[in-house]
């Protein structure tokens, strides 16, 4: 399995010169906005940020490379945690093609009426309206009018961005081991989560899958939400890693995450893709 990658080197040259008398100097008060600057400028050229739009933050192709990838035998099984609108899932739709199998989750009663507007003729689609969790479960849903794709099981303090969400729905979450078992789904292909800041939560109802290898590749976001629901990145790498190599997706490739550092602690929206170990 050959995989685009971004050369991961680089540490024994910082090594090298992080402590150089020209460095102690650039670390004074007046290079500050400088380097607030290449900071960000950074964190946009590593892919770190830019999660919104699906072809621009790299989800496209990976998901792409990920089709590609043997075996190439029908179905494609596909669970799409947090399909809001059905946005990915009519992407995925014109990637895929006819051997997609689809399972979009959606707890939102608001959003999965849209969801099933839009999708809900869709040959080889299920549309599941409940979300995915480690148990199964009630709880309440936050959101607010017009971000209802940042709607979070966990009440985000969002008033830096001048947002309150004080929209609250009640939803149900099922584990995600449990699904498959009802429909008979032995192997999944592709599980997108993008559920706000409750990745880890969803990973954990999967576990059974996770440990029989039985789901080939994941995607997931890591960034702001996590805040609020107390997540780091640490805990999703230590879950995934035994059995899954991960990877930052950045634009038209991929950027592996071979040892988890505390520099991976970045709170800015990202997509990481884990790929099955052989």
């Amino acid at each position: 399995m050959a995989i685009p990658v971004q050369d991961s080197g680089g540490s024994a040259i910082l090594g090298q010169i992080r402590h150089s008398a020209l460095l102690r100097s650039c670390r004074r008060p007046l290079f500050q906005p400088l380097w607030r600057i290449l900071h960000r400028v950074a964190l946009f050229g590593m892919n770190i940020g830019p999660a919104g739009s699906i072809e621009g933050s790299g989800e496209d192709w990976a998901l792409r490379w990920c089709a590609k990838q043997p075996p190439a035998g029908e179905p494609f099984v596909l669970f799409d945690g947090g399909a809001n609108f059905g946005q990915y899932a009519t992407r995925a739709l014109s990637i895929v093609g006819s051997r997609l199998r689809i399972f979009c989750f959606e707890p939102s009663p608001g959003s999965f009426e849209r969801l099933a507007a839009n999708l809900g003729e869709t040959p080889g689609l299920r549309l599941m309206p409940f979300g995915l969790s480690e148990t199964d479960a009630e709880c309440e849903l936050y959101s607010y009018l017009g971000g209802e794709g940042e709607a979070s099981v966990v009440r985000r303090d969002m008033s830096h961005w001048g947002i309150t969400q004080n929209r609250i729905e009640k939803v149900r979450l099922r584990r995600l081991d449990d699904v498959c078992r009802e429909e008979g789904i032995k192997e999944i292909d592709f599980l997108k989560l993008d559920v706000e800041g409750h990745e880890l939560q969803a990973l954990r109802g999967a576990e059974g899958m996770l440990d029989a290898r039985r789901i080939r590749f994941i995607q997931f976001e890591f960034g702001a939400p996590d805040i609020e629901g107390r997540t780091f990145f640490k805990d999703i790498y230590k879950l995934l890693n035994p059995n899954y190599r991960i990877y930052r997706i950045v634009y038209h490739g991929l950027a592996p995450i071979d040892v988890y550092g505390e520099v991976h602690e970045v709170f800015v929206t990202t997509n990481f893709l884990a790929v099955s170990r052989p």
